[in-house]
């Protein structure tokens, strides 16, 4: 993430998981109650001899990975790689951070950026290429 420009205004470059956690999202809070939730019923559902252990352990590995995940999102918000009006209205823009120079595109399309050097990858030479 930090080699790639953001496409939307950076509230906060390097956020802390309290920073994270104080701009928690009701979507968020959602996302955590129906993974952990999810992940219990299907751990009840798999787990014949020993259904309420499995499905507790189940929920556990769910909680797990819906903290990473949420943590994840907000993070990406606050170092602007995600939609982050929100946060932007709380929280105010970074003093250094810069508007975005690139309107954010669909994602289903997209466009080369120019990363990879001539030195690293030289040009195709169609007269040679076999």
């Amino acid at each position: 993430m930090p080699f790639s420009d953001p496409n939307w205004p950076v509230v906060n470059p390097e956020p802390t998981v309290d920073d994270c956690i104080k701009s928690m999202r009701m979507r968020d809070y959602f996302m955590v109650a129906g993974i952990t939730a999810g992940s219990w019923v299907y751990g009840y559902c798999g787990g014949k001899p020993v259904r309420r252990a499995t499905a507790s352990t189940a929920a556990a590995l769910g909680l797990t990975f819906a903290s990473f995940l949420i943590l994840q999102d907000t993070r990406g918000r606050f170092m602007g790689y995600n939609e982050n009006a929100q946060e932007v209205k709380k929280y105010g823009m970074h003093p250094t951070a810069q508007p975005p120079v690139y309107p954010p595109q669909d994602r289903r399309y997209p466009t080369a950026t120019g990363l990879v050097s001539d030195t690293v990858r030289p040009p195709l030479n169609w007269k040679t290429h076999q």
